[in-house]
This record gives C-alpha cells, structure tokens and sequence, in this order.
C-alpha cells in the first residue's frame, strides 16, 4: 500500500525506516532523502511510528523478563512430604 504518493514511499519502505531507527515522519522522509510535500501521508505515518514504537517496547518487555528455569534438571525437586492438602481438610483439624 502506498503511504506517500508525492514520494512512491510504500508501507513496506516506512517499515524498513522505523526499523532502521526513524521515529517520526520527519525521520521517515529523512531517511529516504526526501520532503514532505502535500503531507496527507503524515497521520498515517505517526500512526504506524506510534504502533512501532509500541511492539519495539513490548518486544523489550517481553526480552527483560526473566526466562523460566529450563524443565530438564536444574529445577528444584519437590519436597517428598509436599503432598497436597485441601484447605478445607487443614480447617478441619
């Protein structure tokens, strides 16, 4: 789909800039050598930045967790009188 008609800039060629870096649509327009010229492409380019930017921050939430310990050998054994009790037996006694 063409974002910028003025500048034959497709959503494929503003992707590749965000992904590179560009943050705005200044940015975008920057990185492909080139102006704004009409600037009915503008909304739709902040748009697609804002959304970037919003999956780069969950993509680096989601690198910061801690990873789950791995499920073969290093994980603590279970205690061999961890049997389950249901709460209401443990009120019963």
């Amino acid at each position: 789909m063409y974002v910028c008609i003025c500048h034959a800039l497709n959503d494929k060629k503003v992707k590749a800039a965000l992904d590179q870096g560009a943050t705005t649509p200044a940015s975008v327009f920057r990185h492909h050598n080139c102006q704004v010229q009409c600037g009915k492409c503008v909304p739709t380019m902040r748009s697609m930045a804002s959304e970037h930017r919003a999956v780069m921050a969950q993509q680096a939430a989601i690198a910061a967790t801690p990873a789950a310990a791995p499920c073969c050998g290093t994980a603590m054994p279970e205690p061999a009188n961890a049997e389950a009790i249901p709460a209401y037996a443990v009120a019963a006694e």
